[in-house]
């Protein structure tokens, strides 16, 4: 077993169990409510039940990043660690459930979405009322109950750290959720803008169309998925916000978190359904402006462009019409550009890297070493 590969693993058990006690402590807690509150509850507990825990494992070696042998091992498996790192995940399920609402996305981690496994008990148990709006509805809800969770389990995390640590790794994470709901939003407003017509510079409007792209990149996904966790933990456990530490580690954690994002935009398009869990090319039909999309448009001619757009948020376009995009992007050179920007990016995470090994010696060779791995398994990935 790697090192990375023992610190995931401590991390995860020490998640799963509390995210496992958090929720069988509100089937106690609302045994009075019912059939609905198994409901919400079984839900959450499918939803949970998978995903990586990358964002608990970034969090867990920032918490234990000055720490080294048994002591860092007490920390990655510690009540903190596993109360944080449940923090996050909650607000991930939370944000993935409104995600799919928003996008009126059908799976989620192969399983059923939320708002479409609601809408299908309704269905199968013929109750009154519109079926789809009652599976909304309930998602919804759902996503504000997993948030609240999110906040009680943090609150908990705080309580068993360092009293001078806790505003400032408050603030982060209270940042964090605040940046990805503008994020959201920026994805859903790019979404409705019209695309350009056949009269404008497409090189100049697709290379708009990637700089927007990437603001939503950083403020929905990237700063989320790695660099929030990674501060929240560091901060927590010690490290001084306005240090050069904690500068490094925000340039490394958005600089792989972009590259994360990227690599998952690619394999929205060209991923295997088998391992990625949702249907290829998802983000055509449901309209996303990627950074992917806006490369094809400044390489491709009038007639590529008329494809990309009768795809583009187009529910309907059936597996020959996204395989013909697919092919576009492809030929059109984008996807190969796509995967130079992901190595941009991944190498200015290394780059970090070794300047913070160089400028923070209090940060322990483990934390560095898992730091660089954590790069490479979030930016080479298949699934």
């Amino acid at each position: 077993m790697t090192q990375i590969d023992r610190t995931m693993s401590l991390v995860r058990q020490a998640v799963d169990e509390r995210i496992s006690q958090a929720i069988a402590e509100r089937r106690d807690e609302w045994a009075d409510a019912g059939p609905a509150a198994r409901e919400l509850l079984d839900a959450a507990a499918d939803l949970l039940g998978g995903g990586k825990r990358m964002r608990a494992v970034l969090a867990a070696i920032g918490l234990a990043a000055t720490a080294e042998g048994a002591r860092r091992e007490e920390i990655l498996s510690g009540r903190a660690s596993a109360g944080l790192g449940a923090a996050l995940e909650l607000y991930q399920a939370s944000a993935l459930i409104h995600d799919d609402v928003i996008d009126a996305a059908l799976t989620r981690r192969g399983l059923p979405a939320a708002h479409r496994r609601f809408a299908a008990a309704h269905q199968g148990a013929g109750w009154l009322g519109d079926a789809e709006a009652h599976g909304r509805s309930a998602a919804i809800l759902l996503g504000d109950l997993l948030l609240s969770a999110a906040g009680s389990e943090l609150g908990a995390a705080l309580a068993q750290c360092p009293p001078a640590t806790r505003p400032a790794a408050r603030a982060a994470f209270d940042a964090m959720t605040e940046e990805v709901a503008l994020g959201q939003y920026l994805d859903v407003r790019a979404e409705s803008l019209p695309l350009p017509d056949e009269d404008t510079d497409h090189i100049a409007a697709g290379e708009a169309m990637e700089a927007a792209a990437l603001a939503v990149v950083r403020r929905k996904s990237a700063r989320y998925s790695v660099m929030r966790p990674l501060l929240i933990g560091a901060i927590l456990g010690g490290l001084p916000p306005q240090g050069e530490a904690a500068s490094r580690l925000a340039e490394l954690g958005e600089a792989t978190g972009i590259a994360f994002q990227l690599r998952d935009d690619e394999l929205g398009v060209f991923g295997d359904p088998a391992r990625t869990g949702k249907p290829a090319g998802d983000d055509l039909r449901e309209g996303k402006r990627t950074v992917l999309l806006a490369l094809a448009w400044q390489r491709c001619d009038a007639d590529g462009r008329a494809l990309l757009g009768s795809v583009l948020a187009n529910a309907q376009a059936d597996a020959d019409e996204i395989a013909a995009a697919a092919a576009l992007i492809e030929d059109c050179g984008a996807r190969a550009a796509h995967e130079e920007r992901i190595d941009e990016h991944a190498e200015r995470a290394r780059r970090a890297l070794e300047a913070l090994a160089a400028a923070s010696p209090g940060v322990s060779a483990s934390a560095l070493a898992d730091l660089a791995s954590v790069i490479s398994l979030l930016t080479d990935r298949r699934a």
